[in-house]
């Protein structure tokens, strides 16, 4: 099993125990020196207390969630890593929704990876906010507003890019991935020099609700512009499609949005309202980059995706 594959595992093994409300669990998965930052939920040190705090969360509802958009990345006996949740928490007719990030760190003690540090960051809500009394200053539906006070997460500070800045996987396909979640990532916290390395100079494509766009001046200025109205964006997604040409140099993928009110239908397939269509190349500085991206609205389900037409 891979670095990545070990942490991605310790990660989802995070979520199933924080939503299960088992403390008992997530003792296993933190170092004793753990330490838990967030502006809504407030900061604890040490690992019973981090695993008795966040264990108790859900423990008084019924509560879903996911995790997407997971990136990792390593270097010696550290590791980072950056995830997107949606939590679903639901008692008779009352819901609560809200999409968050969480950034991790890791260490390797005793050949085993264990989280270390957790920053935590809800990025929107709506519905009762009663459900989850423990979490205070949270933004509503529309995103960070004056009222909300300071941010957990700052990009260009605390993203694993930011931390461990040369990680590159040497697989294409996740190599693929990595790239759109460093998009979604830089876009969605506005860290535009992130956003920049995602970009050949001749990108181009069409990128509603804004005009077709090339050259990476006029698509990362109009995206920044663009972002600045929507402090609420959060781009939950997965891959779905992937074509690598046979150099490995060049590919071709498609990236389906998540949207958390509606993740299945009434067959309980996952189903997605929009999906990129995305072309990248392998860079002379072994950097993979989008050179051609096409945002296209429309409901499909997992059994049914979309066409290649780039």
């Amino acid at each position: 099993m891979t670095i990545q594959q070990q942490l991605v595992n310790l990660i989802s093994q995070f979520k199933e125990s924080w939503l299960l409300a088992d403390e008992q669990s997530l003792t296993q998965l933190f170092s004793t020196d753990i330490t838990f930052k967030s502006h809504h939920h407030g900061c604890f040190d040490g690992c019973k207390s981090v695993a008795r705090t966040l264990s108790a969360d859900f423990k008084s509802y019924a509560a879903s969630g996911e995790f997407s958009n997971t990136f990792t990345a390593n270097k010696n006996d550290f590791a980072a890593a950056s995830s997107y949740a949606y939590i679903d928490i639901y008692h008779g007719q009352k819901r609560f929704l809200c999409g968050c990030t969480l950034i991790f760190h890791f260490i390797l003690e005793n050949q085993q990876w264990l989280i270390n540090h957790i920053k935590f960051q809800v990025n929107w809500n709506k519905g009762q906010q009663s459900l989850i009394p423990s979490w205070n200053m949270l933004p509503g539906i529309q995103g960070w507003q004056l009222v909300d006070g300071c941010p957990t997460i700052v990009s260009e500070l605390h993203s694993p890019w930011a931390l461990i800045k040369d990680y590159k996987s040497t697989d294409p396909k996740q190599a693929l991935i990595d790239l759109y979640n460093k998009y979604a990532f830089a876009v969605d916290n506005s860290d535009i020099n992130l956003l920049i390395d995602c970009y050949s100079e001749d990108i181009h494509g069409s990128f509603p609700p804004l005009s077709d766009l090339s050259g990476k001046e006029n698509v990362v200025g109009s995206l920044k512009n663009f972002r600045q109205l929507a402090p609420f964006w959060q781009h939950f997604a997965e891959i779905v499609k992937v074509d690598v040409n046979e150099h490995k140099t060049s590919a071709r993928f498609i990236i389906a949005r998540i949207i958390p009110e509606k993740t299945v239908d009434d067959f309980n397939q996952k189903i997605y309202a929009a999906h990129y269509q995305l072309a990248a190349r392998l860079e002379s500085d072994n950097t993979w980059r989008l050179c051609e991206s096409h945002y296209v609205a429309g409901w499909f389900n997992e059994h049914n995706l979309p066409n290649f037409f780039i």
